[in-house]
This record gives structure tokens, sequence and C-alpha cells, in this order.
């Protein structure tokens, strides 16, 4: 094969072209401390540094709802320690009516200090559960975020002993929904952070019991029903008795029971306000009786000639404070005690449930600070250039430039002109 003075010249050339490529290559490098600049430059690694950025993204959102659900959360637990607290001075009190301590000469005067300050307890308990957190947002009340959970009905009436009392709480209403705000603490990883209102403030065990003779009841059409946001189907041809037992197959804390007047009846397991729906244009809690036909939303669409039983906490005060107004010696020291035990006991169980979430949280955290600590290095493994490298591969980059242009100017041979000169 003959060698020409030209293929010598091209090669030179190709050789500078691509020693200067490298050149530049490094030299950007080094300016912008990346490995790559472009994709094109090395897929693999480009492919590798998405990867990591984007878990990274990732970990610092999930460190945000980390910090939301924990501060909401820990706002949930110091209300319920108020309420924890009221409960304790207001059994205390209540102990002290029961074994007889105001009665005498100061009985009159003792009785109506007490039943003053569980008024105000009641007023307290009413502020401590429309609690907002640092957004202005309403945190006992589910989903329903932007409007107080619970409303006080008062009233003028007559109270301790014939004194006229102005304004006195006589029921305090839910208005809230029995929605869970969640956070997602990882991928598919999710925690409640908030407790719907009709359950903390609960305080007895709840029963609905329908007024209505089901004898004849036999479902029509596929319906379904909602107990507790729990859905479960009902077939058509489903009798009263079909309907019992597909209630307590589901998973809810609620039991039906067929009764002797053939009438169903619901009980909670552990206190809570039952919460019944007919959806998709059912109307099988309508026929049974537990549900008043063309009614408004739970918890207010319970059946006129049901029987409902149960109590909030409101409730156990506002009964507690009536029986000292009555003097009623025996409810105070058997159902009133035994109901605060029991609002107490619910208020405690749900105390125990966000401290158990707190920590949860904060073992999560823990190990998203390790991974966030590890994707940080491994993408600057991949991304950033080591600069003691770099420059040491410019420097040799460089001299092989210059011996290239050395050794070029000696292949190339001289020209007619270079002889003439």
């Amino acid at each position: 094969m003959r060698i020409s003075n030209q293929m010598s010249n091209n090669n030179v050339v190709k050789n500078l072209n691509r020693h200067q490529k490298d050149l530049d290559e490094v030299q950007m490098q080094i300016g912008t401390g990346m490995k790559i600049q472009k994709p094109s430059d090395d897929p693999g690694l480009a492919t590798n540094q998405m990867y990591f950025r984007s878990r990274l993204h990732e970990l610092e959102q999930f460190s945000r709802n980390l910090y939301d659900g924990k501060a909401r959360l820990e706002q949930s637990d110091g209300a319920l320690s108020a309420v924890t607290d009221i409960l304790q001075r207001v059994r205390v009190l209540t102990v002290q009516a029961a074994n007889g301590i105001y009665q005498g000469d100061k009985g009159f005067e003792l009785e109506v200090a007490i039943g003053k300050e569980i008024d105000q307890h009641i007023r307290a308990m009413v502020e401590i559960a429309n609690s907002r957190d640092a957004t202005g947002k309403y945190i006992f009340g589910g989903h329903t975020i932007d409007k107080a959970p619970f409303e006080a009905i008062e009233t003028k009436e007559k109270g301790l002993k014939g004194i006229y009392i102005q304004e006195q709480i006589v029921s305090v209403d839910y208005r809230g929904d029995i929605g869970e705000q969640i956070r997602e603490l990882d991928k598919g990883e999710y925690i409640g952070v908030t407790t719907p209102g009709n359950k903390v403030f609960w305080g007895t065990n709840s029963t609905i019991t329908a007024g209505k003779d089901s004898t004849e009841f036999m479902v029509n059409s596929d319906s379904k029903i909602k107990i507790d946001g729990v859905e479960i189907s009902i077939a058509a041809g489903d009798r009263l008795d079909d309907v019992i037992d597909k209630i307590n197959s589901s998973p809810l804390e609620v039991k039906a029971a067929r009764l002797g007047n053939n009438n169903i009846s619901l009980s909670t397991t552990s206190p809570h306000q039952i919460w019944l729906e007919d959806i998709e244009g059912g109307t099988v809690l309508r026929d049974i009786g537990l549900v008043e036909p063309n009614s408004p939303e739970p918890p207010g669409n319970v059946s006129r000639t049901a029987t409902v039983t149960g109590l909030s906490v409101f409730d156990v005060l506002i009964q507690l404070r009536n029986d000292l107004t009555n003097h009623d010696q025996e409810k105070i020291a058997g159902k009133d005690l035994g109901d605060i035990d029991a609002a107490l006991e619910n208020i405690l169980k749900h105390r125990s449930i966000v401290g158990a979430k707190v920590n949860r949280i904060e073992n999560h955290a823990q190990r998203m600070d390790f991974d966030k600590s590890f994707m940080s290095e491994l993408l600057a493994r991949n991304e950033a250039i080591d600069f003691p490298e770099a420059i040491m591969h410019l420097k040799w980059l460089e001299s092989v430039h210059n011996y290239s242009l050395n050794i070029g100017s000696r292949i190339i041979r001289p020209t007619l002109m270079d002889f003439l000169r």
C-alpha cells in the first residue's frame, strides 16, 4: 500500500482534532464539576443520575410529609392531654359528690360551685375539640377542615337549685365526617395523622335499635350500604338475617343482632358514633328502619322510630352537671362515674394510638435520613468529578497534544516553496 504525503497529513490533523476534543471535554468537566454534560456522553451513567436525583426529590417530599404528620399528631396528643386532665379533675369531683362530701349545711353552695366548674370544663372541651393546626385547619373534623367540627347548643334555663343561668350548653353536635387525613411516608406506605371527632370524643358504646318489624323484609335488587365508611354489598333476595351476617362479617367495630320484635340492633364494640349510609340508590337501611327516608347526611339521618343510646364525652359531662343540679346521688355514684371512666379510657386509648404513630414516624425519619445521605453519596460518585484526577488527566492530554504538534511538524514534508526560500 502506497503511503502518500496527503495520507500522513490527514492522520496528523485527525489526531490533533481528537486530542483537541478530549481537551475540550476535560476542560468542560473541570469547569462544571460534572462527569457528563449530556446523556449521550454516557447513557448508563445518565440513567443512574436521573434515578438518584429523582429518589432524592421523593425523599425530600416524604420528609416534609413526615414533619407535617408528626406536627399534627403531636398537636392532637396535646389536645387529648388537656382533655385527660379535665376528665381526671371531673372524676375527682364526681367521687367527692358520690361520697356525700357536698351534703350538709354548706351542701347547696358547694353543689353550685361544682356545677359551675363542670360547666366551664364543658366549654373548655368544646374549644379543645375545635383545635386547629398551624395553618388554621381543624384537626378533629375528619376531612372537614374549614369549619368547626363541634357545635355547642346553648339555651337559657334555670340551673342549679333553681338559680337562673343565662347561657348553658345543653348539647354538643358533631358536624365533621369520619374521614382520616393521611400522609405518605414512602412509596405505597401511608399513615393516618388525624382521628375524627366522632371517635375520639365519644364516651360510651352506642346502639341503634330499629323500631320497625322486618319479618317480611327482602332486598329487591343488588344494593350497597356503608357503616362507618365500610362498604357492604347486599344481594337481591337477602333477608334480615342475611344483612346481619354480612354486617358481622365485615371489618367493623359494630355488631348487628336480631331482637325479639324481628327488628335489627347495631352495637359498637368500642366507643364511637355509628355512621350509616345507603349508597348508589339503595334503600336497605331505610327499609329496615335504621335510616330516615329523605334524610340529610349522617349522623343526623337516623330514623325517628329508632332508639339511640350512647354518650359523647360532652354528653357525659352535661349529664353529670344535670344530675348534680337534681341532687341525684344514685346516678352520680353509679352511671355518671362509670361513664366518666369509660370516656377517660377511650381518650387514653386514642392517646396511646397517637403516641405509637409518632414513634413510627420518628423511626421512619431516621431511616429516611440514612437513605438521603446514602443517595446523596451515590449521586456525588456518579455525577461529580474527582478534581485532582481530572487536572492530572488534563495535563497529560496537554502534553500529548504538544507532542503530537511537534511530531506532526516533522512528518509533514517541506514544500517546494521551502526549498525556494
